[in-house]
């Protein structure tokens, strides 16, 4: 079976490297080889975060598992929560903050549109809560938020700070002892280039400390951040089985990323970014984020009502390129593609030819000359 370009909002192709480290032989989990590589992985995790200040997570899950993670760590029965909702993502955590018992309010935006500073700002102003959360770059939207100005706002009125950046991390800057926030978390599919199964917490000194001293128990064993903390310590440590193919590739991903370099890695992407944004605006297409918060690792903009389905499949069929639809009630009209991870600048501009033509064939979109020169 040929492998198809996966131009997806996650998870991403793979390299020969990373493809390498799952293939191996099985190894224990509590013996002396993954607990050396354990150890690394723990390392590249705070290269890749920037995170020298704070404490550092890793262990098998999705970035689901992350989210989920920040939730029942700092939040307990009552507290007070605040979601700015960006997308489907951060309507996802407003929806674990209400699972888990907190009294969860949200700031709701439409679609594409970015958390303003200045809403935060005012709200912080009228009420107090234990926590704000915010998505960094929201996979359905490709809105890129401010979480600079956002957790500084946070950190002004003593809020605890948690920000989704599964579909940021690797591909769009982030300074985790820079950003000052509580909590950040990623995967390991996106950005990163590894396989699907991992995923990564960094915690502030702060929030590990209101960790330890809460007075409620942290409802859960697995997402119990205390539990894990002595595993991060010394991978001797038992606590649960690890995806040991999953951590290995994870390792072997980060090493790629540690090559590269985290600041190119960081520029690659704006290009991956800027080379699609102009590929869609000589189309005369129409962006779902607004301009200025547009995310370099994955776009999304709109077709033609009912035509997404037969550019997804024609991409397939004939190109070997996967690339996704909307979510929901955006599923017919709305294309998005992931580009991040090991993709270079010209696989990507190959790949949009091949996308343009489908799409002018379709009739989803104006042909290039009817862009350039209008009527």
């Amino acid at each position: 079976m040929p492998e198809k370009l996966l131009l997806i909002p996650g998870p991403t192709n793979l390299s020969k490297k990373v493809r390498d480290a799952m293939a191996g032989p099985q190894m224990p989990h509590v013996g002396p080889e993954f607990y050396e590589s354990f150890k690394e992985i723990v390392s590249l995790a705070r290269y890749v975060f920037r995170n020298e200040k704070g404490f550092q997570f890793v262990f098998s899950g999705s970035g689901t598992i992350g989210m989920e993670t920040a939730v029942t760590n700092l939040v307990s029965h009552g507290d007070k929560t605040l979601t700015l909702r960006t997308g489907y993502f951060g309507k996802r955590m407003l929806m674990l903050n209400q699972i888990h018992g907190a009294r969860a309010e949200s700031i709701d935006y439409r679609d594409g549109v970015h958390a303003d500073p200045d809403d935060l700002r005012k709200r912080l102003r009228k009420e107090k809560y234990r926590a704000v959360f915010v998505t960094h770059v929201d996979t359905a939207a490709s809105v890129c938020n401010p979480i600079k100005e956002l957790v500084d706002e946070c950190a002004k009125a003593g809020v605890y700070s948690v920000v989704d950046s599964v579909c940021g991390v690797g591909g769009v800057e982030l300074d985790f002892d820079r950003l000052g926030a509580d909590i950040a978390f990623t995967a390991s599919q996106k950005a990163i280039g590894g396989a699907p199964g991992a995923v990564m917490v960094a915690t502030s000194m702060r929030a590990l400390e209101y960790m330890e001293k809460r007075k409620e128990p942290i409802e859960s064993y697995y997402m119990n951040l205390l539990r894990w903390k002595p595993v991060m310590e010394d991978p001797r440590m038992y606590l649960a089985t690890p995806s040991i193919q999953v951590l290995l590739a994870l390792k072997a991903a980060l090493e790629e990323v540690k090559e590269e370099g985290i600041e190119k890695r960081w520029l690659r992407h704006r290009d991956l970014g800027e080379t699609v944004r102009a590929n869609v605006a000589s189309l005369g297409l129409d962006f779902v984020a607004e301009a200025g918060y547009r995310a370099n690792t994955v776009t999304a903009f709109w077709v033609k009502e009912g035509l997404a389905g037969g550019i997804q499949k024609q991409l397939s069929k004939d190109h070997d390129i996967v690339v996704s639809r909307g979510i929901y009630e955006d599923r017919d009209r709305m294309i998005r593609i992931g580009h991040f991870g090991i993709l270079t600048v010209p696989a990507l501009e190959k790949a949009l030819r091949s996308m343009d033509d489908v799409i002018v064939r379709l009739g989803a979109a104006k042909s290039r000359l009817q862009v350039a020169n209008p009527k």
